[in-house]
């Protein structure tokens, strides 16, 4: 039988979407499913985070995933959508994260992520350097990496400013919650289920603190151009705008998780 935990306006699972979906209602579905390639963490990596503990497989990514379940949302965003794309409806966006942005390393993993959206977006690419010993993870949870595919706060937040109107955000396959953070992080209301107790525990304890600093540090309104404070980052407006980048380097102006 599942579990819900409730922390300020989020709704924490602890059990198999596949049975509390039912009872989920949000505008948006923004998630990272298992979707079938039997992926487990080295556990290498260089600095604060490089003792990791992620060499246990992900539920059910031994399986093929079917995203059918999801669709019914409004707003749907999915990531890892070049390996079940022919289970997705036609039309809608193929958005790419760059996290190589022509600076990380040459190493056996994938230079980007794919992701679907149902939604028509102009801007369908995300620079944000997650790859070598400069990427952007030291700046995010003091370098520590809580499941072995966790997203950065910057790519999620981007994400969630792809869709304005939706004001509550679920993740079927929440893992260490980082699409809850990023939700708080933006003012929305968050519902996320996990089967795997060790990461829905650590969801729960991020997202009660990005609800405990946003309590502390209520985020500004800001527009264009304006800097809005949150807890002890200085956040630009729409998450350091991600312009292109320029010839020969990367975009001084991108942040991230």
């Amino acid at each position: 039988m599942a579990e819900k935990v409730t922390i300020g306006n989020c709704e924490l699972w602890h059990g198999d979407c596949r049975e509390v979906l039912p009872q989920i209602a949000a505008d948006a579905c923004v998630t990272d499913p298992p979707y079938g390639i039997a992926y487990v963490h080295s556990g290498g990596g260089i600095g604060v985070g490089a003792k990791r503990n992620h060499s246990m497989p992900i539920h059910d990514d031994d399986k093929p995933f079917d995203p059918a379940p999801l669709l019914r949302f409004p707003i749907v965003l999915m990531f890892g959508a070049d390996h079940y794309r022919d289970k997705l409806p036609s039309g809608g966006t193929l958005i790419a994260w760059d996290k190589h942005t022509g600076i990380g390393p040459n190493d056996s993993f994938a230079d980007a992520e794919y992701a679907w959206t149902n939604l028509k977006v102009k801007r369908n690419v995300f620079r944000y350097l997650w790859k070598g010993v400069a990427c952007e993870k030291a700046g995010e949870d003091g370098g520590r990496r809580y499941h072995p595919t966790t997203k950065p706060q910057g790519l999620m937040r981007w994400c969630l400013e792809l869709m304005p109107s939706a004001k509550t955000i679920a993740d079927p396959y929440m893992g260490s919650g980082s699409t809850g953070v990023a939700a708080v992080a933006l003012g929305r209301a968050f519902v996320g289920v996990e089967i795997h107790r060790p990461y829905f525990d650590i969801a729960c304890e991020r997202i009660a603190a990005a609800q405990a600093q946003g309590l502390l540090f209520p985020a500004l309104k800001a527009g264009a151009g304006e800097t809005a404070v949150h807890g002890d980052m200085l956040l630009p407006a729409n998450v350091r705008a991600n312009r292109p980048v320029e010839a020969g380097g990367r975009n001084g102006s991108e942040l991230s998780e």
